[in-house]
């Protein structure tokens, strides 16, 4: 273990000693992310876990988790899953009136000799990490959400209400039925959610990270952090939702849908009954996560603000990130260069 002065920043060498003071952390936080919970940390990460506590003489006042990985002599530290299975609202949290405290010791301990590199992507707009380190968090997308009541599909507008109770009488004909995993069945669940996302070549990246994501989304079923919800028309999956559920808030994370004719708008169906159940049940938020994709807007009307942040420390770790900045922004220009002279040949 390393330590600094007071306030004491410890990388546990054993990960129950972190997770042990994790969730009360996490219980005084404003917007506790599912990224953050032991089941996402231990199954999706490929990379060694290295979750930092920041604690006082009272007890544990802080912390982030983290993982590391070395390349080419820096250290590199991201959020469990980053890549593909896109975590967000990951960032170092603080009790409440020691934001100060926190964010001094991780400096710290950032500073600390030796070149590392911290890339939070999908941090909130106002990142402590970012601020603990003197660096600007950039926007790097959004995160639509919507407070609930207990009848949500009312709040919704005119027009998407009657849609889905045209798509709800039209499914009902054929013979739809919804079920809700458990953990006896959660298996099914998840091969009907692989199968459907199957047939369209776009979702052949997450597919790659099925091995890491069904154990976890497993766990957080069996622990009550997740909702595995399947909707059936004629007997065949026509709709997967997989949803998280941490501290009043749903999260919806990823649909697969048919891409059947005549099972057009399962998909928006089955969210709606996941969310309506959700605020029958007292949840007081639903959050769409990162994405600003169209059918979002009829599900939510506010938005934060997600943001990347990037820190080095160390002449080669430096290097590095100008290295990774250079790299997106070629990759940037390319793209639009693409745009404007038409789709590249496939």
């Amino acid at each position: 273990m390393a330590a600094l002065e007071s306030p004491t920043v410890r990388v546990s060498t054993d990960p129950r000693a972190f997770w042990a003071a994790w969730p009360h952390l996490l219980s005084q936080q404003p917007h506790p992310s599912p990224f953050t919970r032991p089941w996402w940390v231990r199954h999706v990460t490929q990379d060694t876990p290295a979750p930092l506590l920041i604690h006082d003489a009272d007890g544990p006042v802080g912390g982030i988790a983290l993982t590391s990985r070395r390349r080419l002599g820096v250290e590199v530290l991201r959020p469990a899953g980053h890549g593909v299975p896109c975590p967000d609202h990951v960032d170092l949290v603080a009790l409440p009136g020691r934001e100060q405290d926190v964010a001094e010791a991780f400096g710290r301990w950032f500073a600390r000799p030796g070149a590392r590199l911290l890339d939070l992507s999908g941090a909130p707009e106002r990142s402590l990490a970012a601020a603990a380190l003197g660096v600007a968090a950039q926007p790097v997308d959004v995160a639509p959400y919507e407070p609930l009541t207990r009848s949500f599909l009312a709040t919704r507008s005119a027009s998407f209400r009657r849609n889905v109770r045209r798509t709800e009488k039209r499914l009902a004909d054929l013979g739809a039925q919804q079920w809700t995993a458990t953990s006896a069945d959660v298996g099914a669940a998840l091969d009907a959610f692989e199968a459907l996302h199957r047939d369209r070549p776009d979702r052949a990246p997450l597919l790659r990270e099925m091995a890491r994501l069904r154990p976890a989304i497993t766990e957080a079923v069996a622990c009550g952090e997740a909702r595995v919800d399947v909707l059936e028309v004629g007997g065949r999956p026509a709709a997967v939702s997989v949803a998280f559920l941490v501290a009043g808030r749903l999260a919806l994370y990823q649909l697969a849908r048919s891409t059947e004719r005549h099972h057009d708008g399962a998909g928006t169906a089955l969210l709606v009954r996941v969310v309506e159940r959700a605020a029958l049940e007292g949840c007081t938020e639903v959050d769409l996560l990162r994405g600003d994709e169209a059918y979002k807007s009829g599900f939510a009307t506010h938005r934060r603000v997600l943001t990347r942040v990037r820190a080095a420390h160390g002449v080669r770790a430096r290097a590095a990130l100008l290295g990774q900045v250079a790299a997106r922004a070629a990759v940037r220009r390319l793209r639009r260069l693409r745009g404007r002279r038409g789709p590249a040949p496939a």
